[in-house]
């Protein structure tokens, strides 16, 4: 687990500005930093290492093969690494570390772009192969490990991180389009970011950028939608084929998973997907480090009795983290590391967690990955409710009805959204969880029309089976783009490698071609078939009803007091360019009345703050 800058330069390359751009992201890998300067000094690749397997100096990075001369840096995990290099010795290959690094290289040789295919685990690579004059580099399928890039007339950039290449390029301009899904959707989709020419990889895809014709082609590799599309297969089997599936591959993800020369961690929140992460893990562990963030003022968003159930049934030890007292400049911490904003508030419990965790461990096991795969977010039964009650109402009368019925309501009328819901085609609508600013809303909040966009998100209709659809649409985005960014940077800030079990290959694909939706969910409940293995490996009197994950009381800190006064007053400051200070403190107002407005408030405050650092 690493971080990395690279620069392809048609001019020679200032070593001492490239070191300092490297510098930025040196919370990725504190324990070594190295460069490899290349071709009259037109290609520079530099890299801060966290050392987790073998952690000799020969695994270090950038790391070069003598036989083709292949430079690379990863950063990542590859869990099957030990299997592949198996393989690769019975096919001549000859190793000089133990690391997943090498294995790469050689599988890079020997399968060529194909290698993808062979590893398992989070990555990004980037390969520069001098005899060819190409540079090669890859995302993993879900998105685990970000991978920027940037271009312009004589240089391209290719960085673990924003930072590095902002420095460099000193690139100001926001992009509009992401600005607007921004404030509607709560992150930045796809191979956006909120900096014009700055560009994500996306996650499942490859790239060659062709030195010679300075050409750049980016290809899909990880084409998990064409088999749930034509998948046809009617999947009618036993209950207990699907729940004993399961077991068995969280089993093989979670033993490779634990795999390092360094101590590992559970991250366990009490819900059922960390709690199955820590049940799982005390087969191949006696004794496991597991940890929580507690809020003991505010029981509403304390459950460490449910991670205290869990740790003593699987006699762990046991760690409760306090986040009773935070200020609101935490913000200013967030924005150095997420490089761009992102509206999700439990990034700050994750971020502190992090930080108390890597004080014991240099690698910690989470649950994140289960909500997206098998179902676990409330919309989810309403969506699937009003889908199935449309049968009964044909368009486009239901339509007209509903419209009609909008105009004569009050605005705030509770189930207003849900009877607009309903008004619309559900199989066919873009769906968006987070639903901060609609288009009306953010001609409000924008103090000029221009910024003004229809935000864009990558939608497919992958199946006929609404469950399906939705859960792959939120695969494919929301965990990327929110929660993905949100856990590799709040564990790149305090250096610890985080890793999601849920997300091996083999699970997504059971979980997306094989588990019918009747054991994702069904009228109200949601999550069926892993709170069905949690029944069978969890304690009887554990609790499926109650909120779960790493919830933060963003809300209440709104409402009055320093975070009220913090965000009035970044309201009001003349940094704010963007924002309509009226409509702003207008949210505000009626956040300390008695609206839960509390991620709509936490999406103008951290804007406004990273526009404060970047922008201005």
């Amino acid at each position: 687990m690493c971080g990395f800058f690279c620069i392809i330069s048609s001019n020679q390359i200032n070593l001492e500005s490239s070191k300092k751009s490297l510098d930025l992201i040196k919370h990725r890998g504190p324990d070594s930093q190295k460069y490899f300067l290349g071709k009259d000094n037109r290609v520079f690749f530099g890299f801060n290492r966290l050392s987790v397997v073998d952690l000799s100096d020969k695994a270090d990075q950038p790391m070069q093969d003598r036989k083709s001369q292949r430079i690379i840096v990863f950063n990542g995990e590859i869990y099957n690494h030990c299997k592949l290099r198996d393989f690769l010795t019975t096919k001549n290959y000859i190793f000089d570390t133990f690391s997943d690094t090498e294995v790469i290289l050689k599988a890079y040789d020997y399968w060529g772009d194909s290698l993808l295919e062979h590893l398992e685990g989070m990555f990004s690579i980037v390969i520069y192969d001098p005899l060819a004059n190409k540079i090669f580099f890859a995302r993993d399928r879900a998105g685990e490990k970000p991978l920027y890039f940037y271009q312009n007339k004589e240089k391209f950039y290719l960085s673990s991180e924003i930072k590095p290449i902002h420095h460099c390029s000193k690139n100001k301009d926001i992009s509009f389009e992401a600005l607007n899904n921004y404030f509607e959707k709560g992150f930045v989709p796809k191979n956006l970011t909120m900096l014009n020419g700055i560009q994500k990889l996306k996650a499942g895809h490859k790239a060659i950028l062709d030195l010679n014709l300075l050409e750049l082609k980016i290809s899909r590799y990880w084409n998990l939608d064409k088999h749930i599309s034509q998948s046809t297969k009617i999947n009618n089997k036993e209950d207990n084929y699907y729940i004993n599936k399961l077991e068995e591959l969280l089993g093989n993800a979670v033993e490779s998973q634990l795999v390092a020369d360094v101590p590992v961690g559970i991250m366990l929140s009490g819900g059922v997907d960390s709690s199955l992460i820590v049940a799982t893990a005390s087969k191949y562990f006696d004794k496991l480090n597991t940890y929580t963030m507690t809020f003991p003022k505010m029981k509403k968003y304390d459950e460490s009795k449910h991670a205290q159930l869990i740790a003593k049934k699987f006699k762990t030890n046991h760690v409760e983290l306090s986040a009773d007292e935070v200020e609101p400049e935490i913000f200013y911490k967030l924005v150095k590391h997420y490089d761009e904003p992102m509206v999700d508030s439990s990034m700050i419990p994750t971020f502190l967690l992090c930080k108390e965790v890597q004080k014991n461990c240099k690698v910690a096991l989470g649950g994140d990955g289960a909500d997206e795969l098998f179902g676990g977010y409330s919309e989810y039964n309403r969506y699937n409710y009003l889908s199935n009650l449309q049968k009964f109402f044909p368009n486009p009368l239901r339509a007209s009805l509903i419209n009609l019925a909008l105009t004569i309501l009050p605005k705030n009328i509770k189930g207003r959204k849900t009877l607009d819901l309903f008004g619309k085609d559900i199989k066919n609508l873009d769906f968006n969880g987070a639903n901060l600013f609609d288009y009306e809303m953010r001609k409000k909040l924008f103090n000029d029309d221009s910024y003004l966009r229809r935000s864009s998100q990558d939608k497919k209709v992958v199946s006929k089976d609404l469950i399906k659809s939705l859960t792959y649409e939120d695969y494919n985005n929301y965990l990327s783009e929110d929660i993905l960014v949100k856990v590799d940077r709040a564990s790149m800030a305090a250096s610890l490698e985080l890793r999601s079990p849920f997300l091996d290959s083999e699970i997504t694909k059971f979980a997306f071609v094989e588990v019918p939706s009747h054991l994702k969910v069904h009228k109200n409940q949601r999550k069926i078939l892993p709170k069905m293995l949690a029944k069978k490996m969890l304690p009887n009197n554990f609790n499926y009803l109650r909120k779960q994950g790493f919830g933060f009381p963003v809300n209440e800190l709104f409402r009055s007091g320093k975070w009220h006064d913090f965000l009035y007053d970044k309201i009001n400051s003349e940094n704010n360019y963007f924002l309509d200070k009226v409509y702003c403190k207008q949210l505000l107002r009626n956040q300390s009345k008695g609206d839960n407005l509390g991620e709509s408030l936490f999406a103008i405050a951290l804007f406004l703050i990273w526009s404060e650092v970047y922008v201005n």
